[in-house]
């Protein structure tokens, strides 16, 4: 995945500094200013900058030791923090070092907020625990408190005096002199709370669904959701610096803007590789970074051997996968889907093998063929062979019409070839779709994209994964 610049912000560049250099916890990048390059890879940890956004540096994978989480900016613009799971706090530009966690946490950090000076900032976990650094003071936190959901986001008052912690569930918890404005807990959500930002005088603030919804309270004003736009999940937002408008960022990259918030560019995906999970602006408001992070391992999974990518999920089918691609898009944040009208199984086989020999294929691999013939038990085996390493396989049943004679073949090696593995998975997207003809077109093949038959397809291989 690559910066784009697309929309109004075509033909303009951010800044990269000249030598810069990822840095462990308390270093700091060079700050001397030279042109970027139009696209910048995408590697986990490194900040994607748009519009005046500078590029300071970004964490190594010899550094990058757990999942990077959040970023903050540096007052003047010219620097920025990245903070990881494990509580890590590295520095680039002009951004100083205030401190990190030195022992191991028992909650993942969720969110890094600095001071208005630059002089300090918090961390915060999912267990609501805050931890403190430089003149960042600590008012409080649940500890010990049930709170019902996990801390998803934290925002700070505009005298650095107290802030509040969102959970998942939407409930807001105050300290110090940060007050309670309002929220969503105990309403009907239709989607987890993801993030939060404050109004730049501290009287109001913005809550944000993972479906694009922006719930406001004081005095924040809605200018925009983006829950009519099918897109991946939203991860976060960031507002102008008079609190007239705001971005929302998705996981796959998409910027949205609402109100005065200008748009200056957005990610545009091939491979899926690296999730967006955080979205900063710059002081002036003409600008903004993306940070992409490696998504977390498997639960349970071991890591995947040389030639598979960590924390992805890679899809290779045929043209009915593409009937749920949207679906799986969105319900399976950064997925590479391949899927392609009249794939053989031989020629998945060649793609697998391909994408691996190029370092792009998922830890977790999601196959769907044999619409188009038949699959012996050797072609299963060759498609295994080439699968070795991967972290878990997801074979999905396939369903057609009685005339065609080699489904139930194809369903019966699938089967039993599955068997043989314990990590992997047979998603029986077949017996959904006997007990609900009504989700295929005239054919009995294929389903209307965003469709019942697709989001069930979608939810199922989701479930195996």
């Amino acid at each position: 995945m690559a910066a784009v610049f697309i929309g109004p912000a075509a033909g303009t560049t951010g800044w990269r500094s000249a030598g810069a250099a990822s840095r462990k916890a308390g270093g700091s990048a060079p700050s001397r200013l030279v042109r970027a390059a139009r696209s910048v890879p995408d590697v986990a940890g490194e900040p994607i900058p748009f519009g005046t956004a500078g590029y300071f540096g970004a964490i190594t994978k010899k550094d990058h030791v757990s999942q990077v989480i959040g970023m903050a900016v540096s007052p003047g613009g010219r620097g920025y923090w990245l903070a990881t799971a494990r509580g890590g706090v590295f520095t680039f530009g002009r951004a100083k070092f205030h401190g990190s966690i030195g022992t191991p946490v028992k909650d993942p950090i969720v969110a890094i907020v600095a001071t208005t000076d630059g002089g300090g900032y918090w961390l915060v976990d999912s267990a609501g625990v805050v931890f403190h650094f430089g003149d960042a003071k600590v008012a409080a936190s649940p500890k010990g408190q049930h709170i019902g959901a996990p801390v998803v986001a934290m925002a700070a008052t505009s005298d650095d005096r107290g802030y509040w912690l969102v959970a998942s569930n939407g409930a807001v918890l105050r300290y110090g002199d940060a007050e309670l404005y309002g929220s969503p807990a105990g309403d009907h959500l239709d989607d987890h709370i993801v993030a939060m930002a404050a109004t730049p005088n501290g009287r109001g603030y913005w809550l944000v669904a993972a479906n694009g919804a922006v719930f406001r309270y004081g005095d924040a004003h809605l200018y925009g959701s983006a829950t009519r736009d099918r897109v991946d999940h939203v991860v976060a937002i960031a507002t102008t610096p008079d609190g007239h408008g705001y971005w929302l960022a998705a996981s796959g990259g998409r910027v949205f803007n609402y109100g005065n918030a200008h748009f200056y560019g957005s990610v545009r995906s091939a491979a899926g590789r690296n999730p967006i999970v955080a979205v900063a602006a710059t002081p002036d408001g003409r600008g903004y970074w993306l940070l992409p992070s490696a998504p977390p391992p498997p639960l349970g999974l071991p890591p995947p051997s040389e030639g598979f990518v960590s924390g992805h999920v890679t899809s290779i089918g045929d043209s009915v996968m593409l009937d749920a691609q949207p679906d799986l898009v969105a319900d399976i944040p950064g997925i590479d889907v391949e899927a392609a009208v009249s794939r053989q199984w031989d020629e998945g086989v060649a793609l697998a093998q391909q994408l691996k020999s190029e370092d792009r294929l998922g830890a977790i691999v999601v196959i769907d063929l044999g619409t188009n013939g038949p699959v012996t038990s050797q072609q299963f085996t060759n498609m295994m062979n080439v699968l070795a390493g991967a972290s878990r396989v997801v074979f999905v049943t396939i369903h057609l019409p009685p005339s065609y004679s080699w489904w139930q073949s194809v369903n019966a090696t699938l089967e039993q070839g599955v068997a043989k593995y314990s990590r992997d998975r047979l998603a029986d997207f077949n017996k959904l779709a006997d007990a609900n003809p009504q989700w295929f077109g005239p054919d009995g093949i294929h389903m209307p994209i965003g469709g019942a038959g697709a989001q069930a397809m979608a939810k199922l291989i989701k479930s195996q994964t």
